[in-house]
């Protein structure tokens, strides 16, 4: 959309093209992005990314804001898949 337009598409100095994380880098990185998943459950992470961040990171930072909310409400200190699907069910029809 930006490039059609002259006058945004001219103040981008380089365009970027992002692709999604695979399940492996996601494993990586995703740990290391917030605190909450520092000490998840590998396959609570993979379970996330396939049932809603699907390897980007814009859906992993809204998914990480509905489980800190989850966290919160509920006092657990551990995510697990219970409270994963509270959060999934929080992003709308976009996952």
């Amino acid at each position: 959309m930006l490039r059609k337009e002259p006058m945004l598409s001219s103040r981008i100095f380089i365009w970027q093209h992002f692709t999604r994380l695979t399940p492996e880098e996601v494993q990586q990185v995703i740990p290391l992005y917030h605190p909450l998943w520092s000490d998840a459950d590998p396959d609570d992470i993979a379970f996330a990314d396939s049932r809603a961040a699907h390897g980007n990171f814009r859906n992993w930072a809204r998914l990480t804001a509905h489980t800190r909310t989850a966290l919160e409400r509920t006092g657990r200190t551990q995510v697990d898949q219970d409270l994963l699907r509270w959060a999934f069910s929080r992003l709308g029809s976009t996952v």
